[in-house]
């Protein structure tokens, strides 16, 4: 699966696959030079799940274009094996300066990647097979 967000309603969409995506703190990189963030997760594929299939997860990477910043709120880089709980990704829009604003990434536990951008341009894609997994994230028991 690949998808490309390039507006709001699209990223609404990229967010929703996200939700409950899991990575290390190793796995954030920004390339300020191609002026890119890229993050690796495991993806837990609700998508299969709303049809009745097995829990699963797939490697997946998230690319944001256009990044000329990066801030991190409740994350350390400390410890690089730390494991970070995607919950949503949202935009908020630079009203002085369209299409630019702020693509955050908000994480469990109230940590959030703070990106300026100077649009929406972000790219999901699975890049490995899927695996099943026992663990299916339950927000009921969560709370």
């Amino acid at each position: 699966m690949q998808l490309m967000a390039t507006s709001a309603d699209d990223l609404q969409v990229v967010s929703a696959l996200t939700q409950d995506g899991v990575a290390r703190i190793r796995d954030l990189h920004r390339d300020a030079t191609s002026r890119r963030f890229t993050l690796g997760f495991n993806r837990f594929r609700w998508e299969l799940v709303s049809q009745g299939k097995q829990p699963s997860r797939v490697r997946t990477g998230l690319m944001v274009e256009g990044v000329s910043a990066v801030r991190t709120q409740s994350l350390s880089r400390a410890n690089p094996d730390a494991v970070i709980d995607i919950l949503s990704l949202e935009f908020t829009p630079d009203d002085a300066n369209p299409p630019a604003g702020i693509l955050r990434i908000l994480l469990a536990g109230g940590g959030q990647i703070e990106l300026d951008v100077e649009c929406i341009d972000v790219t999901l894609a699975d890049v490995s097979k899927t695996w099943r997994t026992r663990h299916q994230p339950d927000h009921e028991s969560d709370a």
